[in-house]
This record gives C-alpha cells, structure tokens and sequence, in this order.
C-alpha cells in the first residue's frame, strides 16, 4: 500500500469501529472481571470443561470440544491437568474402547459447587452494563458470530 492509500485508508479506519478490536477488548475486560470474582486458581475454559461434564457424564474428549469451544491440542493437555487436580476421571469409553470417557470426581463437583456462584457473578457483571433485553440481544448475536443460533 503505498502512503497516499495508507493516508486515505487511516482516514476512514476508527478502532472503535472495528469488530476485531472490540472483540478483543471485551475478551480482555471479561477475562478480569472473571480473575476478579473468581480468582486465579481455574481457567475460563476449565470452568466450561467442569460445566460440560456436569451436564454430561462420561462425555469424550469429542464432545467436550464441540461443547466448549476449545480446540483439540489445548483441551487434551488441559483435561491431561485436570486429571492431575482430581477434579476429572478418564476411563475408556465401554462402547468404543479407542474414545475416552469422562465425569467428574467429587473433587471436581466441590470445586464447580464452590466457583459457580462466583462464574455466574462474573457473567452477569460483563454484561451489566447492558439493559436486560440489550442483553438477551446480545448474547444472541454472540452465538450468531459463532455460527451456535
């Protein structure tokens, strides 16, 4: 691009504009308010692994990934860790002995039981400033932007 294009398109480019920009602003500011109500101790993502198997017990490394988002690589190391914590068992999936099934432990469920609270906190003050039918709009749009609608 040469200067005089760079000039013209600096003209019409505002950050506070651009989707990219605010999307990782927003991760930033929710990524605080979560350490701030939470604490340091579990990862957002943690949280959604925890939450998943809560709902669905015996769930493969598969499903926790279509259900949370995270790719492959990172949710294998971090169930890998997860495991260490006790807070999950792998076993072998008794229908397909290649998978992997798992559920919480009861130290799992205690750390869900103890952070939830604090997690739905965390939600509620990300979208706090935000009008209760702004928020319902919102979230609607989030899930549109990652094809989930």
């Amino acid at each position: 691009m040469t200067a005089d294009k760079l000039e013209k398109a600096l003209q019409h480019f505002n950050l506070l504009d651009a989707p990219g920009h605010l999307l990782r602003r927003n991760h930033q500011r929710s990524y605080e308010i979560f350490a701030r109500c939470v604490g340091g101790d579990i990862t957002r993502q943690q949280v959604a692994v925890l939450v998943a198997l809560a709902k669905q017990p015996g769930a493969s490394q598969r499903h926790l990934v279509e259900a949370t988002g995270i790719d492959k690589s990172t949710a294998k190391e971090m169930i890998d860790r997860m495991v260490a914590r006790k807070w999950i068992e792998r076993m072998r999936d008794p229908e397909d002995s290649r998978a992997w099934a798992m559920r919480l432990t009861p130290t799992g469920r205690k750390a869900l039981a103890e952070r939830l609270p604090d997690v739905i906190a965390a939600q509620e003050e990300i979208l706090a400033p935000l009008a209760p039918g702004d928020q319902r709009k919102f979230l609607k749009y989030l899930r549109i932007l990652i094809d989930s609608d």
